[in-house]
C-alpha cells in the first residue's frame, strides 16, 4: 500500500502530499527527479547528486510495468524506502528509490 502512496505523491496527488511530513515530500521530489532524469535518458544510471535525507539509492527498470521496475531496485524489501520516483521511458518504466 505504501508503495502506491509514494507513486501517487510522485505523479502529482497534493492531498496525499500533504498528508506526509515535508522531508518525505523532498524525498518523493528528488527520486521522481532522478527517474525522469534516467527516462529522459533512456539509461538506467544512479543519477548522483542529492539523495534528500535517504543513505542509500535503488535504480530500477523494467518493460513490464512501474510497480516491476520499483521491485527490481537494489535493496528492495531490504531497507525501509524514503521516497520512490517512477517515469516512463520510450523503452520502459525507470524507477529510483530513496532509503533509510
Amino acid at each position: 500500500m505504501q508503495r502506491f502512496a509514494f507513486w501517487m505523491v510522485c505523479f502529482g496527488v497534493s492531498v496525499l502530499a500533504t498528508q506526509t511530513r515535508v522531508a518525505d515530500a523532498c524525498d518523493h521530489c528528488v527520486a521522481q527527479q532522478k527517474a525522469t532524469q534516467q527516462a529522459s535518458q533512456s539509461h538506467m544510471r544512479h543519477v548522483g547528486g542529492s539523495m534528500g535525507s535517504g543513505r542509500y539509492e535503488g535504480v530500477g527498470f523494467s518493460t513490464v510495468s512501474s510497480d516491476d521496475a520499483i521491485r527490481k531496485c537494489c535493496y528492495w524489501g531490504q531497507k525501509t524506502p524514503l521516497g520512490i520516483g517512477v517515469a516512463r521511458g520510450s523503452n520502459g518504466w525507470y524507477a529510483t528509490v530513496l532509503y533509510r
